[in-house]
Parts: C-alpha cells; structure tokens; sequence
C-alpha cells in the first residue's frame, strides 16, 4: 500500500512539474478537458436502456405478476399469473453472444371451470437468440424457442413438448428503442389426448428512457392459434418503470394497466394490472 502511494505522489509531482514547465500551459488550446466520471445515476440510466433491449449483455430476472379478471362463463374469474424470466447472456467468440430466455409461470386461477380453482406451474419455454456483439442502431437476435409442458395441472399445460424458431429486431435511437420479438411453436411429442400445438407469438414494443433512469414504454403480447382461428391480444398503453440502487444492488421496478383486446371465449375481458420487479446484474464480457 505504502509503495502505491509512493507511485501516485511522484506521478502526481511530475504531472504538475510538467504543467507549470510548459510554455502555453495556461492557454485553453493546450488544456486536455477530463471525461467526468460515471455517476450512480447516469450507471443506473445506462443499465435502465440497456434492459429494454432483449439481447443485451445484461443478466436480468424479471418476476413478472399479472392480474386477469372477468374469466370463465360467468365472467366471475380471476387469474394471478408470476412469471420468472431469468436472461443470461453468454459470449461465444469475438463477434457473436448467446442470449438465453426462459419464463417459468406459476399460476393461481379460479372460476375458469365452473367453481374451481388451480394452483401450479404452467408451461415453461427456452428461447436462445444468436445475435453480434458490435452493432449500431440496428440490433437483432436469433435461434431456436422450446416449448415444455411443466404444467402440474392438465388445466394449466398443453401436455405437448414444442420448438420453432424465435427472434427480436430493434432499431436503437438514442434513448429510444423500437422492437419486435416474436416466435412461433409447433408441438413435436406429448400427449395424445391433447390437441396439436401451432401458435405463433408477437410482441412489438416502443420504450424511451430518461438520464434519471425512469422509462416508458408501450407495448403488445399477440398470439395466434392457427388450430382455433383466434387471436389473444393484450396491451400495454403505458408501462413506467424506474430502475434503483438498494446498497449494491441495482432493481428496476414497473408497473402498468394490462388491457385485454380480443381474447378466446372465457378467458379474461377488460383490464387488469401488471406489476414487474426485476433484478439485475452487468456482465462484464
């Protein structure tokens, strides 16, 4: 420590014998402005953009918790849904990362089929993008998405084992991004008894981030099913999160309204809420 010390105060000494000896030392033209240093705020704004953008090199757990109501034939059911979304970015070689996203949903719902209820896992997916590490304003990702039917009940799964391919498109401005993350599923294996699984998935979104890390956003979840002819949209007209640092931790918290478009017969109607906590983690590759 003491030698340390000793090496700052020489180069500091001659770093200030070398100013004064110069000749136009004090003219603006021979002064070198110093970069400022990053912030907590302007760190925390930097991973609160980067956290929009789905392939980043960021390890992030959204814990997402939906609020769904007016289910089921009576229109007197209720949905809570909490999804863990971890993402782990890995980098493969020079130019190129692997982006790993799971959702693990567990779900409580009651009313959907008759006078019952259900609690328990729901069908889980792996998406793994490909996507370059040096981009601009055109950022992108692509590979392969899995389908596996972790539902513990026959009500809350499909009981198919499914692929198909997935990716995300964005267009990068500023603090601004515009996007597309999509996929679409075919079942391969499962269950007999259960009808064949083709459903294609979209989720447009549009988010602007602030220097003090708060972030707007709106975006859509579309699904169709190509077996029953039907699509399921909800919309986010208007997503605000923040993201904060609690000691060491950086967590990004966000709430909107979740507005249900168009929907199958007895699944919800109208608004719920939806309420996100996520922590996350830089990776430093």
């Amino acid at each position: 420590m003491c030698f340390l010390i000793t090496c700052v105060c020489l180069l500091g000494s001659m770093e200030l014998s070398a100013q004064t000896s110069a000749p136009d030392a004090g003219t603006p033209s021979s002064t070198t402005p110093q970069q400022p240093e990053p912030t907590d705020a302007s760190e925390s704004a930097k991973l609160a953009l980067k956290l929009t953008n789905p392939v980043a090199s960021l390890i992030s757990i959204p814990i997402q918790n939906w609020f769904d109501f007016n289910l089921g034939p009576k229109k007197d059911g209720f949905r809570y849904t909490m999804e863990a979304q971890p993402v782990y970015p890995m980098r493969i070689s020079k130019e190129w990362n692997l982006i790993s996203r799971s959702t693990i949903p567990v779900v409580y719902q009651q009313n959907l089929y008759g006078r019952t209820t259900q609690t328990g896992l729901s069908d889980s997916t792996e998406s793994l993008f490909l996507s370059p590490v040096h981009t601009k304003s055109i950022i992108w990702g692509t590979g392969p998405v899995f389908l596996i039917p972790t539902g513990t009940y026959g009500a809350l799964s499909t009981r198919k084992f499914g692929m198909g391919p997935t990716g995300v498109i964005l267009l990068h401005k500023k603090h601004a991004n515009f996007g597309l993350l999509g996929n679409h599923v075919w079942s391969v294996a499962g269950s007999s008894n259960r009808g064949y699984v083709s459903q294609t998935y979209a989720q447009p979104f549009i988010t602007y981030t602030t220097s003090k890390a708060w972030t707007y956003a709106i975006n859509s979840y579309d699904t169709y099913d190509w077996n029953a002819g039907r699509w399921t949209v909800v919309v986010n007209p208007i997503r605000v999160s923040k993201l904060v640092k609690l000691g060491s931790q950086r967590l990004s918290f966000g709430a909107a309204p979740r507005c249900t478009v168009t929907s199958p017969q007895y699944q919800p109607k109208g608004c719920g809420l939806e309420f996100t906590v996520t922590p996350l983690y830089p990776a430093n590759r």
